[in-house]
């Protein structure tokens, strides 16, 4: 797995969809350095991190202690390319969960898929990578149910799982899990999973189509050959400052530890991109000071202190010089 997991930028695509109903998506999008046009690129791949951020921040705005549920649900299997069509082209439910988690890192090195069979019982495994990542309840969620709603696609019949575990702590409501997973749900469990019946796995898909499955299958061994994970220095150096804003631990030493790179050597790749660290610091902190102020309640020294300032004043002079006026003024203003 690598050190700093990449994903499609257009993955980005169904959370904001199910955001714009709570407004302001272009500001979320600049919290992550991205636009409605990277997001609409076939090819490019962005952080794992920054998905998993705009997530939680989505689900903030939308006050929805369910969006990670909410967003798998409804997920367009086609938007995942080959590998939906992989998945929704196998012969049977078994088929379809070894071609996901065999195609799965062409989409994505984040995490892994693993499908172990006991006698009676299937599980069907979620595992992130070892890589440093923040938690992300919903966007594991997401991922789970976006599983179920790709497989439930039986030919004449409705299937569930036996249970549905999750690493994660137990969240307040549980009901859209049960009405989702239709099965048990388990929290603070040692993996991520589907237990399924076992006989499940023989269940003919409706979309099953030998000849274009063949075809995709084909195809798909061709990409995970060549399937890249390469992210550009300024977009790995940019997720890692806007995780660690709050915390102060931004500084180049650490950005380079993170990416496994000298000091020396990070600076010369982020001029060869015509960036540079101090740059990128501050335009996480412009970005992410505009989400803050517009689509959270927090206070403008509350503000300062979680873009890693070490005093509101600081704040006020950085803001000052970014938007010509005062945040108090920039939130009063915007908001009407």
């Amino acid at each position: 797995m690598s050190n700093n997991p990449t994903v499609f930028a257009r993955s980005v695509r169904k959370i904001m969809e199910a955001a714009a109903p709570y407004g302001r998506v272009r500001n979320l999008l600049r919290t992550a350095g991205l636009d409605r046009e990277a997001i609409q690129d076939p090819a490019l791949k962005i952080p794992y991190a920054d998905m998993m951020m705009l997530t939680e921040l989505a689900a903030r705005a939308a006050k929805d202690g369910a969006f990670g549920l909410h967003v798998g649900e409804h997920v367009d299997q086609c938007s995942y390319g080959i590998v939906g069509r992989a998945v929704m082209t196998s012969p049977t439910l078994g088929d379809a969960l070894h071609a996901l988690a065999l195609y799965l890192p062409i989409w994505t090195d984040v995490g892994s898929f693993q499908l172990n069979l006991d006698r009676s019982v299937a599980h069907f495994q979620w595992q992130y990578s070892n890589c440093s990542l923040p938690e992300s309840r919903h966007d594991c969620e997401m991922t789970m149910a976006t599983v179920v709603r790709f497989n439930r696609l039986s030919r004449g019949a409705t299937w569930q799982p036996r249970e549905v575990w999750f690493q994660h702590a137990k969240p307040r409501d549980v009901s859209e899990h049960a009405r989702i997973f239709r099965a048990p749900v388990r929290f603070g469990m040692p993996t991520n999973a589907l237990l399924l019946d076992r006989r499940l796995l023989t269940i003919p898909l409706k979309d099953s189509n030998p000849l274009l499955h063949k075809v995709t299958i084909e195809a798909a061994e061709h990409l995970l050959l060549a399937a890249s994970t390469e992210v550009n220095i300024s977009h790995s150096v940019g997720s890692f400052i806007r995780q660690n804003l709050s915390s102060g631990e931004v500084c180049l030493e650490h950005a380079a530890r993170h990416l496994n790179l000298s000091r020396r050597t990070l600076q010369r790749k982020l001029r060869q991109e015509s960036s540079s660290h101090r740059n990128l610091v501050e335009q996480a902190r412009r970005d992410l000071s505009r989400y803050l102020l517009l689509s959270t309640d927090a206070t403008v020294t509350e503000v300062a202190y979680a873009l890693g300032f070490s005093e509101p004043s600081a704040f006020h002079h950085a803001f000052q010089k970014w938007h010509g006026t005062q945040p108090s003024a920039y939130r009063r203003i915007e908001s009407h």
